[in-house]
């Protein structure tokens, strides 16, 4: 056996007793951690990172529709292999060097070097991080194989080489938009009325914002949260056509031009940033307000606590508190006697005959109403709140209980946080949990970041149309 065959029969058996692994089958090593570098020698073989990765690369769509291979990794040098033998590779990819996270490529190799496309790689790069087109660090991990056209066999080890520094494809998306328009007289400095409601999640995996208004008749322009800021109309957004009318269409910058409703009455405007475009739902006359008079303020509808119908479906939500000795009450659809009001219809129903008799819960407390006006039904659910998360010293599994305060309208909690998480969420379980933006708190919103230290906590949910919290530091 000559010199040449004896290498490739030694690193075939090096192989099959070390790997015992079908040949055509990748199996994960067990992740492994290595200094950064460009150049790793495995088994003899030196690899590198390819040409098509050296410099950091900021995609864009005309790339992506660019079918042509990027060289990812190649062999820098290698022992002498049989006449005719190539290298071929099978690639992934992590954010991390011990690789926790994994994303496999889709590649085809060429003589000793492994290429992908530059779609390949973006997506890559969302999967791992999200969708917000901003640098990130890519490591490649490869599986190398040598083939000699009859047989294959895999080299012993794994390589892992970079960062791969890569920018992915991507709208921008601001946490705030804002409407301006006829509304507000087109005044910039006077928005704050006029904002769109978004859950609070990551906008790149939640770009929806939505705003409900009513007389909004006329012309509109939508300003995000860096124009508001800087009270310029650099950055303002509309559509290509002056005063279109259409209800749905393009959001752009360049050129932006102001969008037109001619129906008076409530209209439910919607942006989608990541496709940048907005719809227009046409409501006209709704009462989104309910009132809840009864016992607990006197009867009086003009400063009886509100329910309010956040998705133009006649349902209602919101939560009012009960004291002892005053747990009867009503529904009125304006803040008087005059309109609808709404009383028992038994079984849970509600009846809007006049003569109808009182609600009632059964005891003291706050309690989070639910109306559906087309059912003509209500739910009534006591709350206790609390905090959970593993900032508290319950961590995920016990809340940290709130105090109520009638006086205030608030509960609130003075504790020791760690950094990490939390949420608040009534009677200590899951059915009822708030979080996202303090200002805007949503049900089963994001977890809420934490500093170590010693903060009173509070919550207010007497407004229905924006529930929010504070964390002020108590030292």
């Amino acid at each position: 056996m000559n010199k040449i065959k004896y290498l490739f029969a030694t690193l075939l058996a090096i192989t099959l007793l070390n790997a015992c692994e079908d040949v055509y089958e990748h199996v994960a090593a067990p992740p492994q951690a290595y200094e950064q570098e460009t150049e790793q020698s495995v088994s003899g073989f030196n690899f590198a990172l390819g040409a098509g990765v050296s410099a950091p690369i900021v995609f864009t769509e005309e790339m992506l529709a660019d079918e042509t291979p990027l060289e990812a990794i190649k062999t820098t040098a290698t022992p002498q292999l049989a006449e005719g033998a190539t290298m071929t590779f099978i690639l992934e990819a992590s954010d991390t060097e011990d690789f926790a996270q994994v994303v496999e490529l889709t590649s085809v190799s060429d003589q000793n070097s492994a290429y992908v496309t530059a779609a390949t790689l973006n997506e890559a790069a969302k999967s791992l991080y999200g969708k917000a087109p901003e640098a990130r660090d890519l490591y490649l991990r490869a599986a190398s194989f040598i083939n000699d056209g009859s047989n294959t066999v895999r080299v012993p080890g794994e390589v892992v080489l970079g960062p791969v520094t890569v920018t992915p494809v991507g709208p921008v998306i601001e946490t705030e938009y804002y409407l301006i328009g006829d509304i507000n007289g087109w005044n910039i400095e006077n928005l704050d009325a006029f904002k769109f409601n978004h859950s609070g999640k990551d906008v790149y995996e939640d770009p929806i914002f939505t705003i409900l208004v009513n007389n909004v008749t006329g012309y509109f322009k939508i300003v995000p949260k860096s124009s508001k800021d800087a009270a310029s109309w650099d950055g303002v957004l509309g559509n290509p056509v002056d005063g279109n009318t259409a209800l749905e269409g393009d959001i752009i910058l360049d050129g932006a031009q102001a969008m037109r409703v001619t129906e008076p009455g409530w209209v439910k405007i919607t942006l989608n940033m990541m496709e940048y475009t907005y719809t227009i739902e046409i409501i006209g006359e709704m009462n989104l307000t309910l009132y809840v008079p009864g016992g607990h303020q006197g009867w009086d509808p003009a400063n009886a606590p509100t329910l309010y119908s956040s998705n133009f479906d006649f349902k209602y939500s919101g939560y009012v508190y009960f004291t002892d000795g005053n747990t009867e009450f009503k529904f009125t659809s304006q803040p008087n006697w005059d309109g609808p009001n709404y009383g028992d219809g038994g079984n849970g129903t509600l009846s809007d005959d006049g003569g109808a008799g009182n609600l009632v819960v059964s005891e003291a407390g706050m309690y989070k109403i639910d109306v559906d006006l087309t059912a003509n039904s209500y739910t009534l659910t006591k709350t206790e709140w609390g905090l959970i998360g593993d900032a508290t010293d319950g961590s995920w599994d016990n809340s940290t209980p709130m105090s109520y305060d009638p006086v205030t309208g608030l509960w609130s909690v003075t504790t020791t946080l760690k950094d990490g998480t939390f949420k608040f969420r009534a009677n200590n379980a899951w059915d009822i949990n708030l979080g996202g933006d303090l200002n805007n708190l949503s049900y089963g919103g994001d977890n809420i970041q934490a500093t170590a230290g010693t903060y009173t906590i509070t919550l207010d949910l007497s407004d229905p149309e924006a529930f929010k919290a504070t964390v002020v530091s108590a030292v």
